[in-house]
């Protein structure tokens, strides 16, 4: 390295060289990268794995270690050669598979009843609602650590609006159709699609033992079980988890905070390298909600926290696709080139407004955003509901633009390298970094409750909001979390609560309007 480790670094280093299993908390950019290529030069005789979360970043620190014994490798390709390219035949099939012609090799051959014990009335699931069910539930399994399918893996949706008995129905008469999916990928001339993360599992199923000294498993606060199981397994190698669980953004689709339930020696880095103290200090705003042990340092870098209101960030960092769209179109209202960001986010989004499209035009979308619907009324009337408001951004788009309009908006869009301005869901933007970075106003501003108790807001949001505000190198414009700090205020003085919400909206609100009247 260039530059000589941090005290905070050198800490970390001379834990590994006790040869004790490791745990790093790392904050945002405080150089945890570094951290573990001066660890993989403390040991230069001993064999290394980096664990690589996907292939970009595996590339990525295959450029970072060299000149060092550290391999990097995706789980993906350490399962590869043992059972991905013995099953090449069917990797080559991908997903072109009809649903009905899923649905017959299941032997589902006529739609399933979902009905509560003892009731006379039952709900009739259309069979390619239940193909997907099925589908999901081996994802599950894939994911998880377990060595069996459970009842549990089986996810019935809210859209469906079944009661808990009629669920508990369906689960149960799915699961024997789950088993058989999985009993024909592992059967070599099965004829089922099959995916990479099939054998993935198959390979941890196997219980590999991996050829190395140590392991450094990154980004560890959002490990799939499955992965963490196999880890977790490799008693014989020295392990360095490291990761931030107060960036810990993907438990929804089932990742574990493996910093929180490894054993290891504990270390922090705290200095951040990427932004200064203005940005560190609203940081740690929310860190403070989150009763974090971690806190960040600012460099002595230059940086600033406002609302820049007309000016043209370099990146606005959405909660959801449907923000994400809103915000593409605001900006080419504007005129300003603009890029969606991410491999595959524009395309998701994309879907996603052909799915309404279909759906408005059609009356029937295989999307599993709305595949459970007969009509778009009635995806309206869902939106209006509690379960459903997840979903009522997008379908306020869909009215207020047409699906057409949002599908060429996308297309629209220009590749990153050529835009002036970036937008990103921030699950994308998790290890991305920018010059000057907006929150878009799609993030809720918590509210008050029946009895009038001012909401508290989930740690998964609270983490989201961290990442998004630590992704700005030099200038933090925070828009649609300016509310943090009056909320910390009002938590305290619940009589609070409802005014400084209702002047947030109006703020923000204006903002917009003010950005969008300068075009």
């Amino acid at each position: 390295m260039s530059y000589p480790p941090t005290d905070e670094q050198q800490s970390a280093i001379d834990g590994f060289k006790t040869g004790n299993n490791l745990v790093i908390e790392a904050g945002a950019g405080t150089g945890k990268t570094s951290t573990l290529r001066f660890i993989a030069d403390a040991a230069p005789q001993s064999r290394g794995l980096y664990l690589a979360f996907n292939k970009a970043i595996q590339v990525e620190a295959t450029h970072k270690f060299q000149g060092t014994r550290v391999e990097a490798k995706t789980a993906h390709s350490l399962a590869y050669n043992k059972f991905g390219r013995p099953n090449q035949r069917k990797l080559n099939l991908g997903n072109r598979m009809r649903a009905a012609d899923r649905a017959k090799a299941l032997g589902l051959n006529q739609a399933i009843s979902a009905s509560a014990r003892g009731a006379y009335d039952s709900r009739r699931i259309p069979n390619h609602v239940s193909v997907r069910l099925v589908g999901e539930a081996i994802n599950n399994f894939c994911r998880s650590g377990a060595r069996e399918i459970t009842l549990d893996m089986v996810s019935i949706p809210d859209q469906l609006m079944l009661t808990d008995g009629e669920a508990d129905d369906l689960r149960n008469q799915l699961l024997p159709y789950a088993k058989k999916y999985w009993a024909d990928i592992i059967n070599p001339d099965g004829v089922l699609p099959y995916t990479h993360d099939f054998y993935l599992k198959q390979w941890a199923l196997s219980d590999p033992k991996l050829d190395v000294d140590y392991i450094l498993f990154d980004e560890a606060q959002d490990s799939d079980p499955l992965i963490f199981s196999v880890v977790q397994a490799q008693t014989h190698a020295q392990i360095v988890a490291v990761g931030d669980s107060n960036q810990a953004i993907y438990a929804w689709r089932g990742a574990v905070d493996a910093m929180a339930n490894f054993e290891g020696d504990r270390f922090q880095l705290t200095q951040s390298f990427r932004f200064g103290e203005a940005i560190a200090e609203e940081a740690n705003v929310w860190l403070d909600l989150l009763d974090a042990s971690l806190r960040i340092r600012g460099s002595d870098k230059p940086s600033s926290v406002w609302e820049s209101k007309v000016a043209i960030p370099n990146a606005v960092l959405c909660r959801t696709n449907a923000g994400a769209i809103g915000e593409v179109m605001d900006m080419q209202r504007l005129g300003i080139s603009t890029a969606i960001s991410g491999k595959g986010k524009a395309i998701e989004m994309k879907n996603l407004a052909m799915a309404a499209k279909s759906l408005i035009e059609e009356g029937w979308t295989r999307h599993p955003h709305f595949d459970t619907f007969r009509s778009w009324e009635e995806v309206q009337e869902y939106a209006n509901e509690d379960d459903g408001a997840d979903i009522a951004p997008l379908v306020k788009l869909v009215d207020q633009y047409t699906p057409e309009r949002l599908i060429s908006a996308i297309e629209n869009c220009v590749p990153e390298e050529s835009a002036r301005t970036v937008v990103a869901t921030a699950h994308v933007s998790k290890g991305l970094e920018w010059r000057h970075v907006r929150i878009a106003d799609d993030f809720k501003v918590p509210s008050k409750d029946e009895e009038g108790n001012l909401e508290v807001v989930p740690p998964a949001d609270l983490m989201l909001s961290y990442v998004s505000v630590t992704r700005a190198m030099r200038h933090l414009d925070p828009a649609g979390l300016s509310w943090v700090r009056d909320y910390k205020r009002a938590l305290a003085l619940p009589e609070l609560g409802t005014e400084w919400r209702r002047r947030h909206l109006e703020a923000r609100n204006a903002s917009r309007n003010e950005m969008l009247g300068a075009a």
